[in-house]
């Protein structure tokens, strides 16, 4: 009886992490990789997406902020570890090291930016060429892209690039703005990196957001 007993809560257990996996393979993860946009906006092609090799692996999140593009472009032009952060949660963000903070100002001095310039995104006495990125596509009130620094290169010398980070802003009719993200490429598409980076990107989104409209 007692072997019987086992084996049955051997098989629930089994059923229960199966049934688990699946339903967060299929219901969890198709959400949160297009967590608020819609199928057009996950259909659009990016001027970033001619950098890439066909097919690359992407995922495009979305968001709709109350408020004119200017306003919005004018906190996500300052992003940045040396700069105004990232919006997110700080706290796990220095778990690794990044030493970020959050403004809540903006500042002059951030204002301007220049396409193939730094975007650091941790610290970069500990993390150097690997904490940050470089600016491939820069159009104010539009389109901010980064590559890594290697990709960067490539794209200079007329080779695709292995993937980006990029946010688009479109206006609309109403006077809001949509506030779009796509990754590409690298570690895009794998379980664990597509939930962290779900995590951060969405209260990023969210910060952009609520400093926008405020």
């Amino acid at each position: 009886m007692e072997r019987v007993l086992r084996r049955m809560v051997l098989v629930t257990v089994v059923v229960t992490v199966v049934a688990v996996v699946v339903a967060y393979v299929r219901i969890v993860q198709p959400w949160f990789r297009r967590w608020g946009a819609t199928d057009e906006e996950l259909g659009q092609r990016w001027p970033a997406d001619d950098l890439l090799a066909a097919g690359t692996r992407s995922h495009t999140r979305a968001i709709t902020v109350d408020a004119p593009p200017t306003a919005v472009w004018a906190w996500l032009n300052q992003i940045g570890q040396d700069r105004a952060g990232f919006y997110s949660y700080t706290v796990l963000e220095n778990l690794v090291g990044a030493r970020m903070r959050n403004a809540d100002a903006l500042r002059p001095e951030w204002a301007h930016r220049a396409a193939g310039e730094t975007v650091w995104l941790a610290d970069p006495s500990r993390w150097g060429e690997r904490g940050r990125q470089r600016l491939a596509l820069l159009e104010p009130e539009a389109t901010f892209v980064m590559v890594s620094p290697p990709d960067y290169d490539r794209i200079q010398a007329g080779e695709q690039a292995s993937g980006y980070w990029g946010f688009r802003l479109l206006a609309r009719p109403d006077g809001t703005t949509r506030l779009l993200t796509r990754a590409s490429g690298g570690a895009v598409g794998t379980p664990v990196f597509d939930l962290i980076h779900f995590v951060m990107e969405q209260a990023m989104l969210r910060g952009i957001k609520a400093r926008a409209e405020r």
